[in-house]
Formats: structure tokens, sequence, C-alpha cells
């Protein structure tokens, strides 16, 4: 058994905090109708509000980026840290690169293996998760854009709150698990708290955390497919104001958790578009086990690493 498949037991997944922060997005424009709805999202999009030190537009971007008509992309981060602690420093837990195409009203999401062995600018070759924790977002941005040849036009990144609070208020969201290793794995992992059956299902915050979480139960890229899978459930539910009843409560969880160099006004502004999204397709790096010495790390694949530069490039128009 490879290393990838027997990777240990982490702390609460990071991943959590991605469907916050995309949800922010497209709770913005939905419930934009009233005085007190826009003082709670503009509130929320202030206090999450951050600035990257490259500046609004990527060095990758040759032309003036227009965020009112250009593709775009959003580097979704999680941060491993703890509610109110700092998440500057911390390690990403998870880190998945969103693409969009406005011509064709489609998302394409690459999940990047925390362990991937990749050069990060200034400090060498480590893994990806390393780069927060040694340059912060900046760093994160930068490495992403070196590794993948694309801009990242957008980063968005949050701690471990309130994933089960924003599941629970869309009403849960669909998974269909197919591995029953998987629904074991999850049983152990949660000491008995979760049991769930094998097939189409709406899980609710605590199931649907316990389900991108899990590590053991095969590999880390089933993991990042986990996840991509529930991002892709929480977008679909995210779009009607009648899946967010309490959305009000959302936004001060995401505007104390959350940060990205989003403005109020870019939010808003992605929103009509967010909402006619057709299709949500998933992309994933392939690699293998390289352990040079004490540290493990996960060796990418250069021939599938190219063919997704190409297709992210194709999906950006860049």
């Amino acid at each position: 058994m490879s290393r990838s498949q027997r990777t240990k037991k982490k702390k609460r997944s990071g991943w959590a905090k991605f469907f916050i922060s995309l949800t922010a997005i497209l709770v913005a424009s939905t419930v934009a109708v009233g005085a007190y709805a826009y003082f709670k999202v503009s509130n929320a999009a202030k206090e999450a509000h951050v600035n990257l030190s490259r500046g609004s537009q990527s060095v990758k971007r040759i032309k003036e980026f227009n965020p009112d008509k250009d593709n775009f992309s959003i580097l979704l981060m999680g941060i491993d840290a703890r509610p109110g602690q700092s998440m500057e420093k911390e390690r990403s837990d998870a880190m998945v690169l969103a693409s969009f195409n406005r011509k064709n009203h489609s998302v394409k999401l690459l999940s990047i293996p925390r362990d991937s062995y990749v050069n990060i600018p200034g400090h060498g070759y480590d893994k990806i998760t390393h780069a927060h924790s040694l340059g912060g977002r900046d760093l994160s941005v930068e490495t992403v854009e070196n590794l993948l040849d694309i801009p990242v036009d957008y980063v968005i990144e949050s701690n471990f709150t309130a994933f089960e609070e924003v599941v629970n208020e869309l009403g849960g969201v669909p998974i269909t698990i197919k591995d029953e290793y998987v629904v074991k794995q999850i049983k152990k992992d949660t000491k008995g708290k979760v049991v769930l059956p094998t097939g189409s299902q709406t899980l609710n915050g605590e199931e649907a955390l316990a389900y991108v979480r899990t590590r053991k139960a095969d590999t880390d890229l089933m993991r990042g497919q986990r996840q991509m899978e529930v991002l892709k459930a929480i977008i679909g539910k995210s779009k009607s104001i009648t899946s967010i009843p309490a959305y009000d409560d959302i936004l001060d969880t995401v505007g104390k958790n959350v940060s990205m160099n989003l403005t109020l006004e870019n939010a808003i502004g992605l929103i009509p578009f967010m909402a006619s999204i057709k299709s949500i397709d998933t992309l994933q790096l392939k690699g293998s086990d390289y352990q040079p010495g004490k540290t493990y790390y996960y060796q990418l694949d250069q021939t599938k690493l190219a063919e997704i530069r190409q297709q992210l490039k194709q999906q950006l128009g860049v």
C-alpha cells in the first residue's frame, strides 16, 4: 500500500472553508434586495476583504483584466487555523482552482493535492501546502500561477468554522456514495456518530463534513474528488434564495472566518454569471509517491500537468 493510501488522520478538513467562501459570492446577489440585506452583505464583504501585494491584477495577464467581462479564476484555500487564530502563516489544508468561462457558462474545478512537490518561488521545491506558511496568500497565489501557467484573479481563504452551518441552512446537499469502504471509514473516523448508507442521499452538515474529510478510505486524489463533488452540490443549492432561510447568520460567519480579495462590487458583479452556470467539470492532477528522504511528497506527472495547463488556458482564453 502506497503512502498516499496510508495518510494519517488529520484535523477537521480545511475544505469546509471553501464552501463558505463561494457560497458568500452566490448569496450576495440573491439577498441584496433591501436595505437590511445590503447592510449585511456590505459588512461581511468589508470584514472579509484583503489585498494581494501584487495589486489587483495578475502578472500573468497581458491585457488589462475586466472583472465584468473577462473569464476569471478563483483560488479556493482552506487554511489550517482555528477560529480566532490568524490564517496568514498557517498551512493550506486543501486547495482548489476554479476557472470560469463566461461564453460557455462553465466552471472547471482542479483539486491540487496538498503534498504536491512544486517549486515555491524563493524557497525551492517543497510541498505546495507549505507555500502559505512561508509567505501567506501572496506566495500561494504565485506558486499556483507558476505551476499552472495561468492567472489567478481572485483568492478566497477561510478557516475551519461554519461549514456544517452553511450546509444545514441550505437544507443539506445531494450526494451519491458508491464505495461501501468509504461509509465504513466514515463511521470509524467519527466513532459511530455518522453512519451513512451507500447510494443517493442528502447529507446534512455533519455528514457532509465527514464525507469530505475522510482520508483513510482510499487516496488523497479520491478525497479531492469528494471535495469537488460536494462543492458542485453546494453551488447548485446556493442559486436560490429559497434555499437560504438564514442568510444573515451565514453572512455573519463569512465575515469573521473568510478572507478574499473580492470587493463587494466584484462579488455582486459576478452573481448574474454565477447564477447562469450550466456545467461544472472536475479536473485532477496525477502523479506518484516520492520520498527521497524522511519526507513524503507527491510527484506530479508532467505529461498530465501539461494537459491540465492547456485545458485551463483554453477555459480562461489566455
